[in-house]
């Protein structure tokens, strides 16, 4: 089991007593760190809705350790699962490196198509990946290979493979493996027999979540309209798990039982306890701000101290916000999220669309729009025409 320091703990206790709280001005920091390192991928997933970040393809060493400097030493978890593909970064590496020496454990998620043995060898006997991370949403070559667009199966396997081969070879225990599957009708029937395939193999987890319909994908591949469908996918998955003791399936609640939800939301921690910073160095509070909230920016010399934003009048207001329904809330889309709400009702499965138009628009000095999403195909518009399917 990992340790964590005596800073890393208190500032774990303190923190959790602020979510506890609510406070709108808080002493601790967040426990988790997401840096997006590049928005280069050398894939084009179908449901990926992807964001340009204009000026800054990929973070330099010298801000990674400006961040570093200012966060590592309290958090617990440096997340590098966002934007691009983590191997196209040539100095993932030594940016790594620098998160070891704070003793901060690390998550980092791939496609797979581009490991390389010696990176791999690398990375493992350095103990530098917490935990590694591949994206696999299928069982048959031909379903992973339609959704995720220049991905090779075999290839990925093999990777996987090796991964798992040079962990055995250097007699280490990290980095634990995960597959990422986004659940949708062309590959839920395929789910028990990819947790059989995983199990062989040796995997640790399994995180499956439903697919949010975007860039003009099908609504009905959404599994709101397949929940029958999905119930029995999901009772054959737990039991094709309980064979292999060593792999943990996480599947999410059904549609039904996220509906109770809406009556009763969940408290959103992310203001708290989380952080993102994309490649130009804006912060972002949550998953869902891609483009909606600039908090304020950390890289380069015109930087601010991260203190200054975390206690700003914006992340004040959205702490006081994010989790009071009587009030109009600091970022709109609080009053519809699914970390919030869940996935009970169509809104939440075929919205992404919703949700890009109200992050997406940036509007400078000159008043005139722009969208950085590089594919604006609407999907949303199909929510009315796929209302009446809505099952009993």
């Amino acid at each position: 089991m990992r340790r964590f320091t005596a800073r890393q703990a208190l500032n774990t206790v303190l923190n959790e007593a602020e979510v506890r709280l609510q406070s709108a001005v808080v002493h601790s920091l967040p426990q988790n760190v997401d840096i997006v390192l590049t928005k280069a991928c050398n894939l084009a997933c179908t449901f990926c809705v992807d964001y340009e970040t204009p000026g800054a393809k990929r973070i330099s060493i010298e801000n990674f350790e400006k961040v570093a400097r200012q966060l590592f030493p309290t958090a617990r978890l440096v997340s590098i699962c966002s934007g691009g593909e983590p191997y196209l970064h040539k100095g993932l590496e030594d940016l790594l490196r620098v998160a070891r020496r704070y003793r901060v454990a690390t998550w980092v998620l791939s496609n797979g198509m581009l490991l390389r043995e010696d990176r791999v060898r690398t990375i493992v006997r350095e103990g530098l990946i917490t935990t590694h991370g591949f994206s696999v949403d299928g069982f048959r070559a031909s379903t992973v290979e339609s959704l995720r667009v220049n991905a090779k199966l075999d290839t990925v396997l093999e990777k996987i493979r090796m991964v798992l081969r040079v962990r055995a070879e250097e007699r280490k225990r990290e980095p634990r493996t995960i597959i990422r599957y986004a659940l949708m009708r062309s590959n839920v029937e395929e789910l028990p027999d990819a947790v059989a395939r995983w199990g062989d193999m040796g995997i640790d987890r399994m995180d499956c979540g439903y697919l949010a319909v975007c860039n003009g994908i099908d609504p009905q591949e959404s599994l709101y309209f397949h929940q029958d469908l999905m119930s029995r996918a999901f009772a054959e998955a737990r039991r094709a798990a309980a064979r292999y003791p060593r792999l943990r399936l996480n599947l999410p609640p059904t549609v039904r039982d996220e509906q109770p939800k809406r009556a009763n939301p969940a408290r959103c921690r992310a203001p708290w306890r989380f952080v993102k910073i994309d490649t130009d160095g804006r912060i972002l509070p949550c998953y869902r701000a891609w483009e909606a909230i600039n908090m304020g920016k950390v890289y380069d010399g015109d930087g601010q101290d991260f203190r200054d934003i975390w206690n700003s009048d914006k992340y004040q207001a959205l702490r006081r916000t994010v989790n009071d329904d009587t009030v109009k809330k600091s970022f709109p889309f609080c009053a519809r999220c699914d970390y919030r709400y869940g996935w009970g009702d169509l809104a939440q499965h075929l919205g992404f669309e919703e949700w890009a138009e109200t992050v997406a628009p940036e509007v400078p000095d000159d008043g005139h729009a722009i969208d950085h999403r590089r594919d604006r195909r609407a999907s949303a518009s199909m929510q009315a025409k796929n209302a009446p399917n809505v099952p009993a």
